[in-house]
């Protein structure tokens, strides 16, 4: 690492990169009264005094200083409630809504709770209709790093979503022992030359002098030989490189299958079959559907082309994939509280004809990321 002692380089350093600005510990943070956060290795989710997941909504992009959820959307949707005279700190402010209630929003982006999170901890309202996600802090990063979703879990990568490695023959503080022919496959995660270390962050300095990037010791490299898409880890476990996983992807269901498709990887059955959600919304809309009637079938008033996923006797729930019992003593699957289906017209892996042809907007097949795939007609 090399040592700064020129005020003048630190002080031009602190405007010139204000991802090193403040690396405070989530406990020296402020947050409004009922208000906390949970620990993740990638940042902190922030979560309502009860320990309940908080969201925001790409929606609400469209409607800066206000909240595009009102009416049947905050019934599933429920606002984070600020008091008439909430006091806002950093990062914190509120929002008015319709009914002249004020609502919290951090970072500018209003906060709401999921009305289907079982408990604490869960986060199933994550990716719901492709605009809700997680409120999320993530850990301090340099400009150059961001953090990105692959299959092995949120992952360190460039400004332009590549996967960053180390590699398993540098140590801490030493200088890095890619060199030569090794560059022709690994490239290195330059520093500027301004640039301080903070928190899990330092700066090695390489044989020809430049600056670079190490991560808890380690000096970070892209793998532009294997990956030039965001999400891919082909550099993985190649001659002792690594993926920095900061947090590991939720552990699948031991029945999962991982399919490839011509619109990305999709989870499947044992026998490679898509498995499909059906959601409260239907995609683009904000009411709720109409309720079906009790007595449908096999759990839900559903074309006959759509099949349950029903669960072997012996099965458990785990993390976002639980069970709900059907009138006729089955347990069908659940994603994030959404039954699973399979679809009649998929007859071998990788096919999602369920909704490639179907014209039902509330059924979404599931990427091997988590994320819903909805209505679409790739590939013809």
């Amino acid at each position: 690492m090399r040592p700064c002692t020129n005020p003048w380089l630190i002080a031009l350093a602190a405007l010139a990169w204000p991802g090193a600005a403040s690396v405070a510990a989530p406990n020296a943070i402020v947050q409004p009264p009922g208000t906390q956060v949970r620990a993740r290795g990638d940042g902190w989710v922030l979560v309502d005094e009860r320990g309940m997941t908080l969201y925001t909504t790409d929606r609400d992009e469209g409607t800066p200083g206000r909240s595009s959820c009102d009416a049947a959307c905050a019934t599933i949707w429920p606002p984070l409630a600020a008091p008439a005279d909430a006091k806002p700190v950093a990062g914190w402010s509120t929002v008015p809504r319709e009914d002249g209630s004020l609502q919290w929003a951090y970072r500018g982006k209003p906060l709401y709770l999921y009305s289907l999170d079982p408990s604490r901890g869960s986060s199933f309202g994550d990716g719901v209709d492709s605009v809700w996600r997680t409120a999320f802090r993530p850990i301090p990063l340099p400009r150059e790093v961001r953090i990105g979703a692959t299959v092995l879990g949120n992952v360190l990568t460039d400004s332009k979503g590549l996967t960053l490695y180390a590699s398993g023959a540098d140590s801490p503080g030493k200088a890095p022992k890619c060199t030569g022919r090794c560059l022709q496959g690994w490239r290195p995660v330059n520093a500027p030359w301004t640039a301080q270390a903070f928190g899990d962050w330092t700066i090695v300095t390489r044989d020809d002098g430049t600056p670079q990037w190490a991560f808890k010791g380690k000096p970070l490299y892209r793998h532009p030989a294997g990956d030039v898409s965001p999400g891919e880890v082909r550099g993985q476990e190649i001659e002792g490189w690594q993926a920095i996983v900061l947090e590991p992807a939720p552990q699948l269901p031991g029945w999962a299958t991982i399919q490839g498709s011509d619109a990305g990887e999709l989870i499947a059955t044992q026998k490679g079959l898509t498995v499909y959600t059906h959601s409260v919304f239907r995609r683009g809309q904000r009411r709720l559907q109409i309720p079906q009637p009790a007595d449908c079938p096999e759990g839900g008033c559903i074309d006959s082309q759509w099949i349950p996923f029903i669960a072997a006797p012996d099965a458990k729930a785990m993390g976002s994939w639980a069970l709900v019992k059907l009138p006729d003593g089955r347990q069908q699957w659940t994603y994030k509280g959404q039954k699973l289906y399979t679809h009649a017209l998929d007859e071998k892996p990788g096919d999602f004809r369920g909704i490639r042809f179907g014209g039902d907007r509330a059924f979404s097949a599931i990427m091997r990321s988590g994320e819903p795939m909805q209505g679409v007609t790739v590939g013809g």
